[in-house]
């Protein structure tokens, strides 16, 4: 790439998230079949450490588990919001008060946490935001499913639409 090449902004963003070593990923469930434990695995494998997050389990921090962002130490470098629409407030709030710098709000194919409000909650707090998509379309080796799911919300453009919200 030479000096004239401008970086997208999202792609920026992602790979500002990607290189963090200690983050949190808030909304794992406790079931076996969570899609959450995937994303936490593929992080986990990576080298990261991930503290799940979530208001029903016990702290423990041995187990990497917190009920809240309040209660890990030290704090993480970011965080990525893994819920459904009417959880995603609770969430950003925790982020506002733990002044995470860095939060991902998880959207793929289904409403998720990248809400308008969520958005602009974490921004005039002063939280960089990724608003949208999911960390497992640029986890790499990117799985068949994700890679599937990416090229299916690049089709449907939602994937652009999202990149523009980062700007």
């Amino acid at each position: 790439m030479n000096d004239k090449e401008e970086v997208d902004p999202f792609e920026q963003l992602v790979r500002a998230f990607l290189a963090k070593q200690r983050i949190a990923i808030w909304g794992v469930e406790e079931t076996r079949g969570d899609p959450g434990k995937m994303v936490v695995g593929k992080f986990r494998k990576r080298g990261v450490e991930v503290i799940e997050v979530n208001p029903k389990f016990e702290h423990d921090p041995e187990n990497q588990r917190s009920t809240s962002l309040a209660k890990i130490e030290p704090a993480v470098e970011a965080v990525l919001i893994y819920v459904d629409p009417d959880q995603t407030m609770a969430a950003v709030e925790e982020c506002v008060e733990a002044r995470t710098p860095l939060v991902w709000l998880h959207d793929a194919l289904s409403a998720g946490s990248a809400t308008e409000e969520a958005i602009d909650r974490l921004r005039s707090a002063g939280c960089t935001v990724i608003p949208g998509l999911c960390p497992m379309f640029f986890l790499k080796p990117v799985d068949p499913a994700h890679f599937c799911l990416k090229w299916v919300l690049r089709l449907s453009g939602k994937e652009k639409r999202t990149r523009g919200l980062a700007d």
